[in-house]
């Protein structure tokens, strides 16, 4: 097949991004063409197709002008430089079908439009909740917040729900509103949820089912990995929807142990000055991780800590740190239960409540060598059963094929 994969960053970013690359890698494994359109930036990986990438608009955060935010804002709902290239590129690779992931914003409602005027056949992996809400996350204030249930994208203005600012979150108002009235969602064909819990929340905010199916992301688990360490690890942003402010409020129950405090954000602040205030003698904190530490980083830990606000799809981190054989504690929310199954592959700890986080790690801290053992073995064997990359292909080509079959029957 002729694959056309699309994504706003074509650069090591996140995990969208890792499932991106491993998703070219292992179709072209597989025998298929693809080809790739995305937005210009020094820091891309190598595209054959990079003479067709288009300008980045920009971000609705920061220090802009009234009118700047109104050039960025419009090329979010439309672009005419991403209608002109995606279609040279199509025209160019005549692909079977188009595989999206993260588009909106920077590749504007136009990547949507121009495929549809263009015939080719469209997947979504829904890696956040973009098409249900303007910020992504379902988080306002830190907190959860589905006011705007079944498009009522209003709330989202009304009550800052975008960086808690009044002109994004408007903006991001009316963004959803063109998606949903411009019938942009409806163009898609099939929207892959990579957890169970994604899915169910697509449907219940009012997604075809029929058009929704379960896929969840390819993850390879090594072979072998070393003996437990004896600390206490948190390695990711400092950002209030991670639950870096109930991590670090956990620790003054955990003086007991060691622990570290590994990454990079807006509350570096906040977790330098906590620190220093409750006298966490027991705590290192060491500053953002490169790929190439992350597993001298492991080998030090008997626990990674996933303490997440928001609803998380079918979280990396989580799928490392079990394929690693560390003991998992992360929040009771999202897509998390499907990997963490309390007392079973890990820990459970209620969202946003440091005092339960903290006993969830003393309890993980203080499980006995044979339960350990047993806890790890089940992590890995769900991790491989349930994201084994032959099947994540498998299932890619088979939901292709049908897509392709129904938009072009003969």
């Amino acid at each position: 097949m002729r694959i056309l994969q699309i994504n706003k960053f074509f650069y090591r970013r996140g995990g969208v991004e890792t499932v991106l690359f491993d998703t070219i890698a292992g179709l072209k494994a597989r025998g298929h063409e693809v080809a790739e359109f995305s937005t210009r930036d020094s820091r891309n990986e190598p595209s054959d197709y990079a003479e067709f990438f288009t300008t980045n608009p920009g971000e609705l955060s920061g220090q802009f002008s009234f009118w700047q935010g109104v050039k960025i804002f419009k090329k979010f709902l439309r672009s005419e430089e991403v209608e002109k290239n995606l279609r040279a590129l199509i025209l160019a690779t005549e692909p079977d079908v188009a595989h999206l992931h993260g588009v909106y914003h920077h590749l504007s409602a136009s990547t949507f439009t121009t495929l549809k005027k263009m015939g080719v056949p469209m997947v979504l992996t829904v890696h956040d909740f973009f098409p249900l809400t303007p910020n992504h996350n379902f988080l306002c204030q830190g907190k959860i917040c589905e006011r705007g249930f079944k498009h009522k994208y209003y709330h989202c203005a009304f009550h800052k729900c975008v960086n808690n600012a009044f002109l994004p979150s408007v903006a991001g108002s009316l963004e959803a509103y063109y998606y949903w009235l411009r019938g942009i969602w409806k163009m898609v064909d099939t929207f892959i949820c990579p957890s169970e819990f994604w899915l169910d929340k697509l449907a219940a905010w009012g997604f075809p089912k029929s058009k929704l199916t379960l896929v969840r992301n390819p993850f390879v688990v090594p072979e072998n990995y070393p003996p437990l360490g004896d600390k206490i690890v948190y390695l990711g942003r400092y950002h209030s929807e991670k639950g870096i402010k109930t991590w670090m409020q956990a620790l003054p129950w955990l003086r007991q142990y060691e622990a570290i405090v590994a990454g990079s954000g807006p509350e570096d602040a906040f977790v330098s000055n906590f620190i220093q205030q409750y006298s966490l003698t027991n705590v290192k904190k060491i500053g953002w991780v490169e790929k190439d530490r992350w597993q001298e980083l492991m080998r030090q830990a008997k626990v990674v800590v996933i303490p997440s606000l928001f609803y998380e799809n079918c979280s990396l981190a989580i799928l490392e740190a079990l394929s690693y054989g560390r003991l998992v504690v992360a929040t009771d929310r999202g897509g998390n239960p499907e990997l963490v199954k309390d007392g079973v592959t890990g820990f459970l700890a209620k969202p946003d409540d440091s005092e339960s986080l903290a006993r969830a790690i003393k309890t993980a801290m203080n499980t006995n060598e044979p339960t350990i053992d047993k806890i790890i073995q089940t992590a890995r064997n769900l991790v491989k059963t349930n994201h084994d990359p032959g099947k994540y292909f498998e299932s890619l080509e088979k939901i292709y094929q049908e897509v392709i079959n129904k938009n072009h029957p003969d």
